[in-house]
């Protein structure tokens, strides 16, 4: 059942594939630097909407806690996305995982502290 959606067409808690690109970071010759700076990527996981003041981004939950119920998730630029595919719809999700079934309005994504090495 696997089609391109628009992300209007989805609901959180959908399982989704997205098909983006990213910076990369190699080494190389200038003119390889030139004519391919991208690096493609493909991020699965669940749809848990678009957020975002200055920029929009779109929010993939990769795992969720049982009790507290907090999301760890994606965090991919609407404006480097190229193709979102629907892998599962909600409804089929939820059978396997439960915390779907509240997804809510406000998603609460856990925070991450960058730590500083070498200080």
């Amino acid at each position: 059942m696997m089609k391109s959606v628009k992300l209007e067409d989805l609901q959180k808690g959908d399982m989704i594939l997205v098909k983006w690109v990213d910076a990369s970071d190699i080494r190389g010759t200038l003119q390889e630097h030139a004519g391919r700076p991208e690096i493609h990527v493909k991020d699965w996981g669940i749809f848990l909407g678009v957020s975002g003041q200055k920029r929009q981004f779109l929010l993939i939950g990769k795992d969720v806690t049982e009790v507290q119920n907090d999301w760890g998730a994606t965090r991919i630029p609407l404006e480097l996305v190229e193709e979102v595919v629907l892998l599962m719809p909600r409804e089929q999700v939820m059978k396997s995982i439960a915390e779907v079934q509240i997804l809510a309005r406000r998603i609460r994504l856990r925070r991450y502290r960058r730590e500083r090495i070498g200080v």
